[in-house]
C-alpha cells in the first residue's frame, strides 16, 4: 500500500498533473519523511529504550513498554489521518506533524529515557543519545512538513486552481483563502455558487453576485483572478460530475426496483407481486381442486400478503444498500 500516491489527489486533467508534477514529487518526498519515516524512527527509538530497560533482567517490567506503545500509537494516528483526509489540506501538515511527533516525545521518548536511566544507569550515554535523536527527529519532522507545504503552494500558479488544495493569498495584512467551494477573506466570504463574474481592478478582485459586488484586496489582482476562475471552473466540474453520478445511481436504483419481485406460497397457491405490491402472477397446483372456494380464496389473500411483505423487505434492503 502506497502511503502517499504518486499522482496529486482529485485531479482529472492530465495537463494540470503534468504542470504540477515536479512540485508534487518534492512535496511528496518531504511529506513521506516528515509523516512516515521520522515518526517511525522516533517509535524505534522508544523501542530501543524499552529494550535497554530489559537488559540484564529476566523479565522486562511491563510498564517500561508503555512509552514505546504510546509513540507507536501517535505514529499510527498521524499516518491514518494523512491517508484519510490529510493529503487534501497542505496547511494542516505542519500542525498535525508537530502535534503527533511532539506527543511522541512527551509520551514516549522522555518517559522512556527516564525509565532507562533509572533501570540501566550504566547505559546513560546511549540513553541520552537516543533521547536527543528522538527530540531532533520531532523537530526535523515539523521542519520538513513546513517545507513540503511551501514547495507545493508557496508560489501560486493557475494550475493549482484545478486541485482540492486550499489556497491562501496573503499581502499587506490581507489574507484571502480560496477553498473548494467558496472564497473567504477577513471581512466576509462568498460561495462559488453566488459568483456570476470576477474582474480585476488595481490591487483588488471584484466579485459580482446577484446581490451586489464584493471587493477583495489582493497583491496581484490579475493572477488572483485567473486562479479563482480556474478554481470555480474546477468546482463546477466536480459539482456536475457529482450530480451526474447521483443521477446514474438513481437510475440504477429505479432499474433494480423495477426488477424486484415478491414471492410466497401457501398450500396449493403461489403468488408473485412487483415492487409496488401489484399481483403479477398466481399459480394453483393440482391440489387446489380439492379445496373449498372460500378456503382457497383465504389462502390466496394470505399468500398475497406474504408476497407483498417479501417485496417490501426486498425494497427496503435495496434502498438501504444504496444509501450506505
Amino acid at each position: 500500500m502506497t502511503l502517499i500516491p504518486h499522482a496529486i489527489p482529485l485531479i482529472n486533467d492530465p495537463q494540470v498533473g503534468h504542470a504540477l508534477a515536479a512540485r508534487w514529487r518534492r512535496a511528496r518526498m518531504l511529506l513521506l519523511l516528515s509523516t512516515g519515516v521520522l515518526p517511525v524512527a522516533i517509535g524505534l527509538v522508544c523501542v530501543v529504550l524499552a529494550w535497554i530497560n530489559s537488559a540484564g533482567q529476566r523479565i522486562m517490567p511491563w510498564w517500561s513498554a508503555i512509552p514505546a506503545l504510546a509513540a507507536a500509537a501517535c505514529a499510527w494516528a498521524l499516518v491514518s489521518w494523512l491517508r484519510r483526509n490529510g493529503l487534501s489540506d497542505p496547511h494542516s501538515w505542519l500542525p498535525a506533524t508537530t502535534l503527533m511527533t511532539g506527543a511522541q516525545v512527551v509520551l514516549g521518548v522522555l518517559p522512556g529515557s527516564g525509565i532507562a536511566l533509572r533501570l540501566s544507569p550504566g547505559a546513560a550515554i546511549a540513553v541520552k543519545a537516543l533521547c536527543a535523536a528522538g527530540v531532533l527527529g520531532a523537530g526535523s519532522a515539523g521542519w520538513l512538513a513546513r517545507l513540503a507545504k511551501r514547495s507545493l503552494l508557496a508560489v501560486p500558479v493557475v494550475e493549482l486552481g484545478a486541485t482540492a488544495f486550499p489556497l491562501v493569498l496573503a499581502s499587506d495584512g490581507a489574507r484571502v483563502v480560496i477553498g473548494t467551494d467558496r472564497i473567504d477573506w477577513r471581512e466576509a466570504g462568498v460561495a462559488f455558487a453566488r459568483i456570476q463574474r470576477v474582474t480585476a481592478r488595481d490591487d483588488a478582485l471584484v466579485l459580482h453576485t446577484a446581490s451586489g459586488a464584493w471587493t477583495v484586496p489582493v497583491h496581484d489582482a490579475v493572477e488572483a483572478r485567473d486562479l479563482l476562475l480556474r478554481r470555480i471552473a474546477w468546482w463546477r466540474e466536480q459539482t456536475d460530475a457529482a450530480a451526474q453520478q447521483e443521477r446514474e445511481r438513481y437510475h440504477q436504483l429505479l432499474c433494480e426496483l423495477n426488477a424486484i419481485n415478491g414471492r410466497a406460497s401457501t398450500g396449493p397457491v403461489s403468488v408473485t407481486v412487483d415492487a409496488n405490491g401489484v399481483t403479477t402472477g398466481i399459480t394453483l397446483d393440482a391440489a387446489a381442486r380439492d379445496h373449498d372456494p372460500e378456503v382457497l380464496s383465504a389462502l390466496l389473500m394470505a399468500c398475497i400478503g406474504k408476497a407483498r411483505a417479501d417485496a417490501r423487505k426486498r425494497v427496503q434492503d435495496l434502498v438501504l444498500d444504496h444509501a450506505a
